[in-house]
């Protein structure tokens, strides 16, 4: 089968076979069928060979103009396809602008509502710091929304007045510098308790080697040496 989906047959063509018989109409019929559809030609006998031969060259401009057409057909169903993608691809980077441009909106808004947080005013490093990690979230295609913000900032307030300025922009830029999807601040309370932890072991071990002084040295202490020794000793209680 070639790609022809339809041809012409006009009326004159009818008359033309109608007046032969049966058996010759239906050999004419199937020979110029498969001569559309096929592309074979035909083996006829004298007459029928002679009638075909008069409508073959019609026969092979209705061929013709059948693949013009559906050439044209496809052509205009791939220039569509392709304007549609096109269209597509075009609203699709008009969206995606448009959302880059609403979250970018989003950070400009965002760092004019801390710029007016109290617990930032005389905090000018910890501001600054916090507006680089906005626009880090920003460029890693993960803005804040209102919500987290605030919760965001007061986590920093807590923390900052904990642990000081300096420490909290330490945090920050170490947790963009490992590429950190959040701010750890867990990390910070980790530190004070390991620090806290050997402080306290520090203070006992101190201790502890005091009292073994004193015990040892007990007899020979006067007694003014004594009280100078306990009062020593009850700064660490």
């Amino acid at each position: 089968m070639n790609d022809i989906n339809s041809f012409t047959f006009y009326k004159d063509y009818y008359y033309l076979i109608d007046t032969m018989p049966i058996e010759d109409k239906k050999e004419l019929a199937v020979a110029i069928l498969d001569y559309v559809f096929k592309d074979l030609e035909p083996d006829l006998n004298g007459h029928n060979q002679a009638i075909f031969n008069t409508l073959s060259r019609q026969l092979d401009c209705s061929k013709n103009k059948s693949k013009s057409a559906k050439k044209i057909d496809q052509a205009e169903i791939k220039q569509k396809s392709n304007e549609n993608q096109t269209e597509i691809k075009s609203k699709s980077k008009q969206n995606q602008m448009k959302i880059k441009q609403g979250n970018k909106t989003s950070v400009l808004s965002f760092k004019f509502y801390i710029s007016n947080l109290e617990f930032l005013k005389d905090r000018g490093l910890l501001r600054g710091k916090i507006e680089d990690w906005l626009d880090y979230k920003w460029e890693r295609k993960e803005p804040y929304k209102e919500t987290g913000l605030k919760s965001l900032m007061t986590r920093i307030e807590k923390y900052t007045e904990k642990f000081g300025e300096e420490k909290i922009v330490e945090l920050i830029d170490e947790c963009m510098a490992n590429n950190y999807k959040g701010i750890i601040f867990e990390k910070l309370d980790k530190q004070s308790n390991t620090f806290s932890t050997q402080k306290s072991e520090k203070t006992e071990s101190e201790k502890e080697k005091i009292k073994r002084f004193e015990n040892a040295h007990a007899e020979k202490l006067t007694e003014k040496e004594k009280e100078e020794l306990d009062e020593f000793f009850s700064m660490f209680e």
